[in-house]
């Protein structure tokens, strides 16, 4: 073989070989978007969840402590709110499709369960604001 045979067509980029700096910039990716999970996952947030405000039809309804465990009966006993361990969930509820009830626990600020048939919003609130309002990419 000579050499014109060896050598690839003009204008193909060969897109099989990984350069260094491709290397680099995966591996930077990926501990970037590990560390994001593991904040996310252990909560290390930096607003301390302190309670959480329950409206039913756009307006306050009622507030809970999140320091201390308890139940709430809610709307004629068509709902119950479970507080625990400074986290809340909606333990029971009437709606058809309970979409409230399979949202689980929420403990973070800013965080909320919405249940669109009763009209009912939980909304975790923080004594601080929190560092970071949104993220946008």
């Amino acid at each position: 073989m000579n050499n014109a045979q060896k050598e690839a067509p003009r204008g193909r980029v060969d897109i099989h070989k990984a350069t260094l700096v491709d290397v680099i910039l995966i591996v930077i990716i990926i501990l970037v978007a590990g560390g994001l999970i593991i904040k996310t996952k252990f909560g290390l947030q930096s607003s301390k969840a302190t309670e959480a405000s329950i409206y039913h039809d756009g307006k306050l309804f009622e507030r809970l402590s999140l320091d201390k465990n308890q139940e709430r009966v809610l709307l004629n006993g068509k709902m119950i709110v479970e507080v625990r361990d400074k986290r809340i969930r909606v333990k029971q509820s009437d709606c058809p499709r309970k979409i409230c009830v399979t949202t689980g626990w929420i403990r973070h600020a800013g965080e909320a369960i919405v249940c669109v048939p009763f009209k009912t919003l939980i909304e975790i609130k923080s004594s601080t604001a929190p560092l970071v309002d949104a993220v946008v990419f």
